[in-house]
C-alpha cells in the first residue's frame, strides 16, 4: 500500500514538472537590428564615384555590420560605425571610427531607451519595424561637424 502511493505521488509529481507552460514568462529572443540608413543634411561623394548621397551607406563601407543588439530583456550590445568625409577644396580627408558598447534599455510609449556609461541615454523612435535616432557627430579635431539620422531595421 505505501509504494501505491509513494508510486502515485512520484507519478503525479513527475507530470506537473514536465508541463508545457514552464517558464512562458521569462521566454526572451533575441532582437537584432541592422542599419540600412545613414542619412546626412549635405549629399557627399565619399566614395569619389561623381554622385553625391545623403545617405551615407551608399558612399562607404564603415558601416559594414552595425548592429544594435537587445540580447536580454533589459541588456543590449551595439556595435557602431561612423564616417566622415572633409573636402577643403585642396585636401581630401576620410575617417572611419568604430566602437561597440552595452548597456540597459527600456520601452517608454513609442521609444526605445538605451542607457550606457559611454553615452549615456540614447532616445530611438520606433516605427513600424524600424529605429530612427539622429546624433550630432564632430570630426577632424572639430574642423567636421554634421547631424546624422540612422536608421535600423529589425532582423
Amino acid at each position: 500500500m505505501k509504494k501505491t502511493i509513494v508510486s502515485i505521488l512520484a507519478l503525479g509529481l513527475l507530470i506537473v514538472s514536465c508541463s508545457n507552460d514552464d517558464d512562458a514568462g521569462d521566454s526572451f529572443k533575441r532582437v537584432t537590428y541592422t542599419l540600412i540608413e545613414v542619412n546626412v543634411e549635405n549629399p557627399t561623394d565619399g566614395n569619389g564615384d561623381g554622385i553625391a548621397n545623403r545617405n551615407e551607406m551608399l558612399e562607404t563601407d564603415c558601416y559594414e555590420n552595425t548592429q544594435l543588439v537587445l540580447e536580454s530583456p533589459t541588456e543590449f550590445y551595439n556595435v557602431d560605425g561612423k564616417f566622415g568625409y572633409l573636402d577643403t577644396g585642396l585636401q581630401l580627408s576620410v575617417s572611419c571610427q568604430s566602437d561597440g558598447y552595452n548597456g540597459s534599455y527600456e520601452f517608454v510609449d513609442n521609444k526605445l531607451m538605451l542607457k550606457s556609461d559611454e553615452k549615456g541615454v540614447e532616445t530611438f523612435e520606433i516605427t513600424g519595424d524600424k529605429l530612427i535616432v539622429s546624433y550630432q557627430w564632430t570630426f577632424f579635431d572639430g574642423d567636421l561637424e554634421k547631424k546624422a539620422e540612422l536608421v535600423y531595421q529589425k532582423q
